[in-house]
């Protein structure tokens, strides 16, 4: 067919390595072998179908959905035409064969990436500059002609790999087990070519060299190939006899097998995903699947993650202005799903920490809200809310105990308890003292709980240009919060945060260093008894004690904390 032109493919992909077995290894050849094709598609195809998203971290924790970021619109569409499947799907099947995949980050449309173009591989050289950055070239399709990149205009996503630069190719650190795999498929091949007839011998008499070339040519044409089980009359005096071993004499069915088992080891993937159910059984499948998602996609998926984090969304932070902590996740629920009814007795066993609605978004149905949006506390399949509430009138502590751990006098909490307005003896008067006791001591319980979780939200705020904005983000987030678990209105929940809010941004401006640590611990130590106050409708408010933090914490404080008006 004459030699390749100087722009074709033949020039820029490996030649490979020349395994102990006879054939030539590359990635191009490697896929001949049934297994490690299997292994890379099953690889590719499962990353490139999970579903995906660019998620941004909260300050206080957990995580929303951030589909307007533009990183998750170009990951939709990375270039005009491959879609986020097709595209991811390349992206592993290269980082399978070769240990490394590219794309060229393409700007436009007033955005600092409008477009991934993926690069092959084999037109790809990486050269380590003295300053420590990478410098790519790549060979032009079409022309031949060899363009610089820099590390920024690169998308490099590498396998493992011994400097840190270049990935490690699977298929050429498997050269030889491949050879071995491709010279059984050959030799599978040239036996069936021949129609599985063993190689003959013939016993004869004297012949002239002439003569005997004219038989072996006879039978070798009517006894091979097309030709085969076709009968033949050898020359008198002469007998026909087969040589070499068979198949099964050779072994040659164990040995493929073991080759098959040897790629899938290579990429960690179970042989039942290849269709080699030799080692599955009915018990077992289920926990390979889980092994298959965990110990196989899962380092690629975080290997795919983490680059594009870096790579991609970082840059358009950069460039785009799209500040806050943004990452790309793909979702791996899907392959850990089992049938309809494990699925189902899972959620019902998760409602403690995911909500209704949640399961639903999951399943690929639309949230119905309401009470549907609330945890249920398990054993009694209610809300928090609701449990919270009947709590008040089932648990508690003693009177006395209480009072010697809280150390917090009844006025402290909202005034005298109330007594019975039907002028009832002494012992009822103690009754209802106690029952009391009981739900002070509750509403004390619950409001610690939202004390240490504002303290723990606070410790998370840097003390930056941007603390007053994080601050009332955070406050915006809790009021809820605290709204539902104390059992008290929006507004009060608000009200009581907005103080903590103002003394924390007084603090804050002065010319001294903030302090947060000792307002942080202040607010833990005092605001339970203001907000129990607050939920048992105490007329007035408690004032924060100083008494929980050392003077030589607190001489620096502002004067307002001196109490609450």
């Amino acid at each position: 067919m004459g030699s390749p032109s100087p722009d074709s493919d033949y020039w820029y992909h490996g030649l490979g390595y020349r395994s102990e077995a006879g054939p030539m290894v590359s990635p191009a050849t490697a896929t001949r072998l049934a297994a490690v094709f299997s292994c890379t598609r099953v690889c590719g195809e499962t990353l490139g179908s999970l579903p995906f998203g660019i998620y941004r971290e909260r300050k206080s924790g957990g995580r929303d959905l951030a589909s307007a970021h533009p990183a998750y619109e170009l990951f939709l569409q990375p270039n005009p035409w491959q879609t986020a499947m097709e595209f991811f799907e390349m992206m592993q099947v290269h980082l399978e064969l070769r240990g490394n995949a590219y794309s060229i980050k393409v700007p436009g449309n007033g955005r600092a990436i409008d477009q991934l173009i993926p690069l092959h591989p084999d037109r790809v050289r990486v050269y380590l500059l003295p300053n420590n950055r990478l410098r790519y070239e790549v060979t032009a399709y079409s022309t031949g002609q060899i363009d610089r990149y820099t590390q920024d205009e690169i998308l490099h996503v590498r396998g493992m790999s011994y400097d840190g630069i270049m990935g490690i190719s699977t298929v050429s650190a498997m050269a030889e087990v491949i050879g071995v795999g491709l010279a059984q498929q050959q030799h599978r091949a040239r036996y069936f070519h021949n129609s599985a007839i063993p190689s003959l011998s013939v016993e004869t008499v004297k012949m002239t060299d002439e003569a005997r070339e004219t038989m072996v040519n006879s039978i070798s044409e009517k006894f091979s190939g097309e030709g085969a089980f076709r009968v033949i009359a050898p020359p008198p005096g002469a007998k026909v006899t087969a040589l070499g071993l068979t198949n099964k004499d050779s072994q040659l069915i164990e040995a493929s097998q073991a080759t098959r088992t040897e790629v899938c080891g290579a990429w960690r993937v179970p042989p039942h995903k290849i269709g080699d159910l030799s080692k599955g059984t009915f018990s077992n499948i289920e926990q390979q699947n889980i092994e298959f998602a965990t110990d196989c996609i899962r380092p690629r998926v975080i290997r795919m993650e983490r680059r594009v984090d870096r790579d991609v969304i970082d840059s358009l932070r950069a460039y785009e202005s799209a500040m806050g902590d943004f990452y790309l996740v793909f979702n791996m629920d899907a392959l850990f799903r089992g049938d309809m009814k494990s699925r189902y007795e899972a959620y019902s066993q998760s409602l403690s920490w995911q909500t209704r609605d949640e399961i639903r978004s999951t399943e690929g149905k639309n949230p119905i809200g309401g009470a549907a949006s609330e945890l249920l506390v398990p054993v009694n399949l209610e809300t928090v809310s609701q449990a919270e509430t009947r709590s008040f009138s089932k648990h508690g502590v003693d009177s006395a105990e209480e009072e010697s751990d809280q150390g917090q006098s009844e006025q402290e909490l909202g005034g005298e308890p109330e007594t019975p307005q039907d002028g009832t003896d002494e012992t009822s008067e103690a009754h209802a003292r106690l029952q009391y006791s009981r739900l002070r001591a509750m509403a004390l319980s619950a409001a610690s709980r939202m004390a240490r979780r504002e303290a723990r939200s606070l410790l998370r705020i840097n003390a930056s240009e941007q603390f007053a904005a994080d601050l009332s983000k955070l406050y915006e987030d809790l009021a809820p919060v605290i709204s539902e678990a104390m059992v008290l209105p929006l507004a009060s929940a608000q009200r009581y945060l907005e103080d903590h809010r103002s003394l924390l941004l007084e603090a804050h401006g002065r010319p001294l260093s903030f302090a947060r640590e000792p307002i942080i611990a202040l607010i833990e130590d005092s605001a339970p008894a203001v907000l129990a106050a607050l939920a048992l409708g105490a007329r007035g408010r408690s004032r924060f004690s100083r008494s929980a933090v050392p003077n030589s914490q607190t001489s620096h404080l502002p004067a307002a904390w001196s109490g609450l008006a």
